[in-house]
């Protein structure tokens, strides 16, 4: 778990400084916020077991790509290509997988960019690569997908088929609202000051 715990403070500590940067040359922050985790021995053995992957360390290594995690929530839509664009351009850092839920939703209405990066981290044996799942979503896809989330593991909720369809027709008024407050955002940046 240590070369885990240290590669999420890597990427925590690069997305920090390129946050940073971002405020200086542009005057605005493009992540409001972030969170992070390590799966639970306990989940990464549930879940290598309902794929059906050997519990063996090189295996769990191998096949899952999202022990350790990253979620950025950015305010708005743009801001989510923006943060892509500048982990591309990072040499220490190499985007191994790339799944846009953003243009291409699941069926249940989830978004989100998840990106699975390399990046080195120094033991006494010396470098290692070791992959970190990124995620990055605007606060309202965060909103959205947290009450989804919290759907599919509470136990015994009442017409919980009805509440998963009502979620799923949200989704699209997420978008549309995501949609408009970039179109806003854009329209006021663009202004400019009367002489």
């Amino acid at each position: 778990m240590l070369m885990y715990e240290s590669a999420t403070r890597t990427v925590q500590n690069k997305v920090r400084y390129l946050n940073d940067e971002n405020k200086i040359l542009y005057g605005d922050s493009l992540i409001d916020s972030f969170q992070s985790r390590i799966k639970q021995p306990r989940s990464i053995l549930e879940k290598a077991e309902r794929k059906g992957i050997p519990r063996t360390f090189e295996s769990l290594t191998t096949n899952l790509h999202d022990i350790a995690g990253v979620r950025l929530i950015v305010r708005f839509l743009d801001d989510i290509w923006k943060v892509k664009a500048f982990l591309d351009k990072q040499d220490d850092m190499e985007i191994v997988r790339v799944k846009d839920y953003v243009r291409h939703p699941k069926a249940n209405g989830y978004r989100s960019l998840h990106l699975i990066v390399t990046v080195p981290i120094y033991l006494s044996a010396g470098k290692e690569q070791v992959e970190v799942e990124i995620q990055i979503r605007t606060i309202a896809m965060n909103f959205w997908a947290s009450l989804e989330h919290e759907l599919n593991y509470k136990k015994n909720v009442p017409h919980q088929g009805q509440l998963r369809r009502s979620l799923t027709a949200k989704a699209g008024l997420v978008s549309q609202l995501d949609t408009e407050m970039n179109a806003i955002k854009e329209t006021i940046r663009n202004e400019t000051e009367p002489d």
